[in-house]
């Protein structure tokens, strides 16, 4: 055979099989029993069935040999109509019921022969049924049937009806040719015991024989009594058509007890030392079962601020436990109690600093007891050269704990560049600057006093430091007024800072030098002019006449530097004044 054909060959029939197989998992049979009571003819229509097939059962025939059709039962219970359907839901049993004829016109019997029976006042076993009496027609008679009997603790018998229907136990009936038998038809009940060591069964107790019961557990998980973190998980039924349910059914053939096995589970409580965070495992174990404890290396607080370090696990309870690798933020444990574990974190905390200027060293996450130091590298900064600067001025903590450099807490001057702060939460520190503006105090002349930095709102003196400057040959400079960014004549005036300013110190020219210099010079030069011409006329003591015809008038007044040997006459001290020289009084 060719070796591709054998191979589809198995494959289909592989198939088939598994087709088949899923088939009957999935499609339910069901068994329906046919008989008759008592066992004295054979009946068609039992057998195997799919669930929900409508089966019609044969008819039972109205008589045979002596017996006569009472009616059938279906699990127990009567059900009207011959022949019948039955539909396939669960299995079934379906009985034909026959009664032997008697010879007596009435007849008076039970169906099963398990009860007895009175009758006019006369108590009859069931030994001694069925009855058979020649009561006139109209006669009125009395008869009693027990309501249940019990047969054994897990089986009774309990009045369903009379063949005719009838629903009283105890009746008068008058005779009359339309009923001519008084037959008592009790059904079969079945003790369900459905039995749980924890929680509670709905459902159970006497059921009607044949019939398919359901019961259930209230809850198929069910907490300790004494320990809550102790509980029980419904594990299966010993027996039952669904065992893995908590809900189960059985068919009632024979007195049923049913066992509920449980598995106990034990809590693991998996904590951690972060606030309104819990890692993963938490839950219901069973004993043996082997457990991963897994936490997060590194995790940050919602708002950043904290950060959480993992630092160990940690048993907790009353039921230690023995945590191999405990300061591996992943690990496992075996149950054996319940227990409860704790993964601590070490906590960080974020130190802000935040500054409108300049540069604050410092901030990040400092572990929780820890100081940060926090330093400002400017404590100056020039926003605008010349005119506009910001100045430090302390720090805003924000109530944390600061210390000095002895660290000595709340002793820290604030005012200080360096800071040393303990962290004990997340913190907030800013930085206050104060805004100083430059003053430019300008003047040609003398020495302007006031330029320099100033803090918003100050009141500046400025001036210059002579009113006038030395006069010169032919003129001076006097202080005139202030302009620029205020207008004044006062020498000595005050500037209010409110943003960068310059003022300019304005002089004005005063010539009053060079009129007396003038003056002074017009009265050297006419002095000089006639003591000039003075000389020409005097003749020196030896008698000889110095002639300065040609003498220019600067060489003139030079004479008077020569020594006196080389002077001529007239730088000789007269005998007398001056003045009475030159105007020639001898």
């Amino acid at each position: 055979m060719n070796p591709t054909l054998l191979i589809l060959l198995v494959c289909v029939a592989t198939f088939s099989i598994i087709e088949a197989s899923a088939q009957v998992v999935t499609n339910d049979i069901f068994t329906l029993r046919v008989r008759s009571e008592p066992n004295i003819l054979f009946i068609g229509g039992g057998g195997e069935y799919k669930s929900g097939t409508e089966v019609a059962i044969d008819a039972a025939p109205e008589k045979f040999e002596d017996y006569t059709f009472v009616g059938w039962q279906i699990d127990g219970r009567w059900a009207d109509g011959n022949p019948i359907s039955v539909r396939m839901d669960n299995s079934h049993s379906a009985i034909a019921v026959y009664s032997k004829d008697l010879a007596g016109s009435i007849i008076v019997d039970t169906i099963p022969r398990i009860s007895e029976i009175t009758v006019d006042g006369t108590i009859y076993l069931p030994d001694e049924l069925p009855l058979s009496f020649s009561w006139l027609d109209g006669s009125t008679h009395v008869i009693n049937a027990p309501p249940i009997i019990k047969e054994s603790p897990g089986t009774r018998y309990v009045f369903d009806s009379w063949k005719d229907k009838n629903l009283e136990s105890d009746r008068t009936v008058k005779v009359s040719t339309d009923t001519l038998e008084y037959i008592v038809l009790y059904k079969t009940q079945h003790y369900l015991k459905p039995i749980t060591e924890y929680g509670t069964v709905v459902g159970g107790g006497w059921q009607d024989a044949g019939k398919s019961t359901t019961f259930e557990l209230e809850s198929d998980v069910v907490l300790d009594k004494k320990d809550d973190n102790l509980r029980y998980v419904f594990d299966s039924w010993d027996f039952g058509d669904y065992v893995n349910s908590p809900s189960n059914s059985v068919d009632l053939t024979e007195p049923v007890t049913v066992k509920a096995t449980w598995t106990p589970q034990y809590k693991l409580d998996i904590k951690t030392s972060i606030p309104d965070y819990d890692t993963f495992g938490t839950g219901w174990y069973e004993q043996g079962k082997q457990v991963a404890l897994i936490a997060e290396p590194e995790l940050e607080s919602s708002d950043s601020d904290t950060k959480y370090v993992f630092d160990k696990w940690v048993s907790k309870g009353p039921n230690p436990v023995l945590i191999p690798n405990a300061q591996e933020p992943s690990t496992s444990i075996t149950i054996a109690q319940p227990y409860v574990i704790e993964a601590t974190y070490k906590e960080s905390y974020r130190v802000n600093v935040w500054s409108q200027y300049g540069d604050p060293l410092g901030g990040g996450f400092y572990p929780a007891g820890e100081i940060a130091e926090i330093s400002l590298a400017q404590s100056e900064i020039v926003i605008q050269p010349n005119q506009v600067k910001k100045i430090f001025k302390g720090w805003n903590t924000f109530d944390a704990r600061t210390m000095n450099q002895d660290i000595a807490f709340d002793s820290a001057d604030l005012a200080s560049p360096k800071l040393l702060i303990f962290v004990d939460h997340p913190l907030n520190v800013t930085t206050n600057w104060q805004t100083q503006y430059y003053l430019d105090v300008q003047s040609q002349e003398g020495k302007a006093k006031g330029s320099g930095w100033y803090d918003l709102g100050r009141m500046v003196p400025v001036s210059v430091d002579q009113q006038s400057t030395p006069p010169g040959m032919w003129s001076s400079k006097t202080f005139d007024k202030w302009t620029g960014d205020i207008e004044s004549t006062d020498m000595n005036e005050r500037v209010v800072i409110n943003e960068p300013k310059t003022v300019i110190a304005e002089w004005k020219v005063d010539n009053t030098p060079g009129i007396i210099n003038g003056l002074i010079l017009a009265g050297v030069g006419g002095m000089a002019a006639l003591i000039y011409t003075k000389t020409q006329k005097n003749k020196s003591k030896s008698g000889k006449t110095l002639s300065m015809e040609n003498l220019p008038f600067e060489k003139f007044l030079s004479l008077r530097k020569k020594s006196p040997d080389n002077s001529p006459s007239f730088y000789n001290k007269p005998k007398r004044n001056i003045l009475d020289w030159l105007l020639g009084k001898e």
